[in-house]
């Protein structure tokens, strides 16, 4: 019988995660379609019991529910579970398990400019599920995370709680421009900071609102500072050009677009639901094919 997988967000019409996996399905002839489930939070609870007694075989789990479907899984692997975030779910019988791949994502994606991750030293705006994921690839790793920036002051203190905890390490929790500023000066983030210096945006401004420009990065962020860093990544990939890339490009830094994040997290959720090695080519190319 064909398997059914497919992403669940809410919105779910910008994501490439059906033309990738259908196009590695096919590749290795694998007898399963992937496709969307568009769920409002409202639902969610009725959905799930549904995955366990429909024959869906896995999900992967976009914005908004990364955090929120925790409460729902059975079992929740090591990795997931300290990140406090699953992209990916299988069903096996009814019973929900739960990985993150983003996590793994993340790192390969800041390998393809850092050959060693603990020479990296990231600023992470955002502090959803992502971030999480993001922050956790990069700690495993041996890098640095020295701060944690969001319009919600309190959940970026607790999540750099959580995290400095976690690896035993010092993160800070910021949540204006002037703290950044502030942040940045006591550190000596601009003349002398340790490691190789990354931003990392993790929040989904481009992604809700295309209409929006760089003044949404510039609230807590000035000129003075950001052209101090090596590197800039994007995790999100639509749109690809983010604003934020386009002041990378600009200030004539490295720079990490969305999909390099999202290609090597769906080959290894791929290889979750499958049990079989990802056709990497062939992923790559297609989500190329799709974002031109």
């Amino acid at each position: 019988m064909i398997k059914t997988y497919g992403i669940l967000a809410y919105p779910a019409g910008h994501s490439l995660s059906p033309v990738v996996h259908n196009a590695a399905f096919k590749a290795l002839g694998v007898d399963a379609q992937y496709g969307v489930f568009e769920i409002a939070d409202t639902e969610l609870s009725q959905f799930i019991d549904n995955v366990r007694h429909e024959p869906i075989s896995g999900l992967s789990v976009s914005l908004p529910y990364k955090e929120a479907i925790l409460r729902y899984l059975d079992v929740t692997d090591k990795d997931a579970k300290k990140i406090g975030a699953v992209n990916t779910v299988v069903n096996k019988g009814g019973f929900l398990y739960g990985y993150n791949t983003d996590f793994a994502g993340a790192a390969e994606a800041l390998r393809e400019v850092f050959n060693d991750l603990k020479n990296v030293n990231a600023v992470v705006l955002g502090a959803g599920g992502a971030a999480r994921a993001v922050i956790y690839g990069i700690l495993k790793n041996g890098g640095k995370v020295s701060c944690i920036v969001n319009r919600t002051k309190e959940n970026a203190e607790k999540l750099a709680k959580e995290f400095s905890e976690m690896f035993g390490t010092q993160i800070v929790g910021i949540g204006s421009k002037n703290e950044f500023a502030r942040f940045a000066r006591s550190c000596s983030l601009s003349s002398n900071p340790s490691g190789r210096l990354v931003f990392i945006n993790t929040s989904s401004i481009w992604t809700l609102n295309q209409e929006a420009d760089f003044s949404e990065i510039g609230k807590y962020f000035s000129d003075e500072y950001l052209k101090n860093f090596e590197c800039f990544m994007e995790i999100a990939y639509n749109p690809l050009i983010t604003p934020l890339i386009k002041k990378a490009q600009e200030l004539g830094k490295k720079y990490i677009t969305g999909d390099k994040m999202f290609l090597y997290q769906a080959m290894k959720q791929f290889e979750i639901f499958t049990e079989q090695k990802a056709p990497a080519e062939v992923m790559r190319k297609v989500l190329e094919q799709n974002l031109e």
